[in-house]
């Protein structure tokens, strides 16, 4: 995005915000108890704002009640957002909470932030530096493939959804080759396949061999459907990355997260590497009402994408990691029939 762009939208969105806090009643009401006197109503105190903020921040315990001085050091932070000179997807989400905005002007806010710097639609093609081995040969292409990674109240990966749509390459394709990711503990089928076989080739992590339930000839498509676990002893989740070798098309990911551990900032990110490496490009991005944030991609090839994050530096709470795939976390579809393949 060119800085002019930029600059439009932070401006707009600063002009917005302050339309918002003056015109509605509901949203002035609440900085006004806090305005000097001898103000005019139609002047909009950013003392006053900064006070209600800093008392949303004290109350949701994000801010230590001694920080007595905290509405002082939000001045400039609110100058700054309601001149649209400076507003990061944080702050935005202080005034929404703080003022206890409807969903509609959240919205309308989180859009007018995020016009023009959003990849949605738009391909990610040749990232990568240099080609990964493929122990397996690909005998399929990804037609389409919709990914759900829920992000547990311990800040760790508990599971990773994914259904995906394959077309055969050439006739007798019978198996799908899936890579073991890092701090993996178990794949479950839920539909399409079981697993059959795991594969541990040199300088790779392991490969499990997804039996399709049918055999494809040359252009037919079937679907898979199938869960991974995460170990309880994960690393802290800052990132998820989707690399495609060959073409993958329709890629949907989702990133859901616990709603007592909401990351502070996150952007949607193109890597050179599949693991590692530098970032090519990042773009902010922001959660939706559900804790979660989703990208489409027409397609992906020889590429690396996905969401990268930073959480806010406080404690984690105490005894979630028991209770964390049972807290904020939709059910599951019926697993009777499904086949678990578990590492170790």
């Amino acid at each position: 995005m060119l800085d002019s762009e930029r600059a439009d939208r932070l401006r707009e969105t600063g002009e917005l915000l302050q339309a918002l806090l003056l015109r509605q009643p509901a949203y002035a009401d609440r900085w006004q108890q806090f305005q000097r006197r001898g103000l005019a109503g139609e002047v909009l105190s950013q003392s006053a704002v900064a006070q209600v903020i800093a008392e949303h921040l004290w109350n949701s315990g994000e801010r230590s009640d001694a920080e007595t001085g905290l509405p002082r050091g939000l001045k400039d932070r609110v100058h700054r957002a309601l001149r649209g000179e400076t507003l990061s997807g944080e702050t935005l989400t202080w005034f929404i909470d703080a003022f206890r905005m409807t969903d509609q002007d959240a919205r309308q806010l989180r859009d007018t932030l995020a016009a023009g710097r959003s990849a949605s639609g738009t391909p990610v093609v040749d990232t990568l530096r240099a080609p990964q081995q493929m122990p397996i040969p690909q005998r399929h292409r990804t037609v389409a493939v919709f990914e759900r990674r829920i992000v547990g109240a311990d800040r760790r990966v508990c599971e990773h959804l994914t259904t995906r749509a394959i077309m055969a390459c050439e006739d007798g394709v019978d198996s799908y080759p899936y890579r073991f990711g890092h701090g993996a503990s178990g794949v479950t089928v839920l539909h399409g396949g079981r697993v059959t076989a795991r594969h541990e080739p040199a300088g790779s992590s392991p490969i499990l061999e997804i039996t399709l339930s049918s055999p494809l000839r040359r252009g037919q498509i079937t679907s898979l459907e199938y869960r991974v676990d995460f170990r309880d002893d994960a690393d802290i989740a800052c990132e998820y990355r989707r690399v495609a070798h060959a073409r993958a098309d329709n890629v949907n990911i989702v990133i859901q997260f616990h709603p007592q551990q909401l990351p502070r900032r996150l952007w949607w990110s193109v890597w050179d590497d599949h693991r590692g490496g530098n970032v090519l490009a990042r773009q902010e991005v922001f959660l939706d009402q559900d804790g979660c944030v989703h990208q489409f991609v027409p397609y992906l090839e020889n590429a690396a994408a996905g969401f990268a994050w930073k959480w806010l530096p406080r404690p984690l709470p105490r005894n979630f990691r028991a209770s964390r795939k049972n807290e904020g976390v939709p059910a599951h579809r019926n697993l009777r029939n499904a086949r678990t393949w578990c590492c170790g």
